[in-house]
């Protein structure tokens, strides 16, 4: 036992016990010689330089790779370091962590001054039907597997994330998991593996990261926004599809996950700066056609040049008991207008133009208190997705802005809020000399209350009252209520 649990013993304690045995007559002579010779063996394996354990100036040890501890947080295990043939390797944590967010939906009958549904509008309820579903909100449940260590000095990462929102969807759409719902009998839900990456860094360098990941631009936004755990804006209730919208098109521009290639400079006293190179995407025309064959939007599938985005942030103390944290991103994407891959645009072949934004976020916590702003501008950035609906069809870029504030209090086990958000697209000139302009949006708002309370340390529940404005350029409005009773776990 003692060699279980202390894993260094010294070689010769056993030949002295014997010995002492053999000369108080305890053991005879043939079963002295039977165990002098089977302890011998036992040392001469353990002195195999990579065997199960090894001699070290006279000293037994039994490797510490050979036991698991548990992680200080999460579900996992700590495996400690080792020497092999090919080198040496740190100490490996594995872990497992995820999420399960659910709840039912009430979304209440749709009215408002629009006589016409809006392109690019996330108010989609039907005027005198009201909808319901049992369904997921803005975040999917999900289970995460992340494996950390350190070799020959590098910090090494690799984490693999695979998500669910737990409704049926439509096979038919180019969205995969991410596609139109589908209630119907005999359905599933889809699988979205939409975080793969590795890491490698030091203490001194920095960190870099390859793979599928969170864009940074507006990632503190969506990460922040209370609706997180609950539901926010659905979107579609009658056909709920993998995730609710939260404030995504309602505050701010979906981060998304994009593959990329992202430095993250070391921690210089709460200050970080983070550059990426991303995998550049279409833009896209949503909401339909204004008339027989006329897109509200231009498309522009021709890319070059990766999208380029980056980050800079300080997080630290101000006060005793008062955290703040303070970032700023930027992107910048290049366009062509490429018809042999799909685009379609009133604009010379080959001829490219720019998206570009920026944004700020700013939180502060204070004996209870957490109170969010945020706010981005930009051109060509679209607006709900990046992209959508950048571009007028003659390939004009139309502005974006908006932002959302929140504020919150969190009292023992409770914590009440609430948050105001709008997201705006600007039309063009070109947009009203064509006719497009009237039934294209102008923005998307909201107000939404919370409550939650923490059951469990792994279990909160959560209850919602939002509601949800579209306005066209015109100044028409869609509006809708909904009621949000779910839970949000986490390990």
């Amino acid at each position: 036992m003692s060699m279980t649990v202390v894993s260094q013993a010294r070689a010769d304690v056993t030949d002295q016990l014997l010995d002492q045995l053999r000369a108080k007559g305890v053991l005879t002579r043939g079963e002295y010689s039977k165990l002098k010779s089977r302890h011998a063996a036992e040392k001469a394996d353990m002195a195999r330089p990579y065997g199960r354990h090894y001699s070290k100036d006279g000293v037994v040890v039994v490797p510490d790779d050979r036991y698991l501890t548990r992680l200080d947080k999460g579900i996992g295990f700590h495996i400690p370091g080792l020497v092999t043939k090919e080198g040496e390797v740190g100490a490996i944590d594995v872990k497992i962590s995820g999420d399960l967010v659910f709840g039912a939906d009430e979304t209440f009958d749709r009215h408002g001054s629009a006589t016409a549904p809006i392109a690019g509008g996330l108010v989609t309820a039907s005027p005198n039907q009201p909808y319901n579903s049992i369904q997921a909100g803005l975040l999917p449940s999900a289970v995460v597997l992340s494996i950390a260590t350190n070799q020959m000095g590098y910090d090494l990462g690799f984490t693999i994330g695979a998500y669910t929102g737990g409704n049926n969807v439509s096979p038919v759409g180019g969205s995969n998991a991410n596609g139109p719902g589908a209630p119907a009998a005999l359905g599933t839900p889809g699988i979205d593996l939409r975080q793969v990456f590795g890491t490698i860094g030091t203490p001194t360098f920095g960190t870099v990261k390859i793979g599928r990941d969170l864009g940074l631009f507006g990632s503190d936004a969506i990460l922040n926004d209370a609706t997180l755990l609950g539901l926010g804006s659905p979107l579609t209730t009658q056909s709920p599809a993998n995730t609710s919208l939260g404030r995504i098109g309602i505050g701010y521009v979906y981060a998304d996950w994009i593959p990329q290639i992202t430095y993250t400079t070391p921690d210089f006293n709460g200050f970080t700066a983070s550059i990426s190179a991303m995998t550049p995407l279409n833009a896209v025309n949503v909401g339909g056609l204004v008339g027989p064959l006329q897109p509200y939007s231009a498309t522009l599938t021709g890319q070059e040049l990766p999208m380029v985005q980056g980050q800079i942030k300080w997080k630290g103390n101000i006060a005793p008991g008062a955290a703040l944290t303070v970032s700023g991103d930027a992107l910048w994407q290049q366009h062509k207008n490429d018809t042999a891959t799909g685009s379609l645009a009133a604009m010379p072949l080959e001829a490219t133009t720019n998206s570009w934004g920026v944004d700020g976020f700013g939180k502060l916590d204070i004996d209870g208190f957490s109170f969010v702003a945020y706010g981005y501008y930009g051109q060509g950035l679209g607006t709900t997705g990046f992209f959508f609906n950048g571009f007028d069809l003659a390939g004009n870029a139309r502005k974006s802005y908006g932002g959302y504030a929140q504020a919150s209090y969190t009292w023992d086990k409770f914590t009440f809020g609430a948050s105001w958000g709008v997201s705006a697209l600007q039309a063009t000139g070109f947009d009203w000399t064509v006719g497009a302009a009237p039934t294209l949006v102008h923005d998307n708002e909201s107000i939404i209350g919370f409550l939650r309370y923490q059951l469990t340390p792994w279990m909160a529940l959560q209850a919602e009252f939002g509601h949800t404005w579209t306005i066209n350029q015109l100044g028409q409005n869609l509006q809708e209520d909904d009621l949000w009773l779910g839970t949000a776990w986490f390990f």
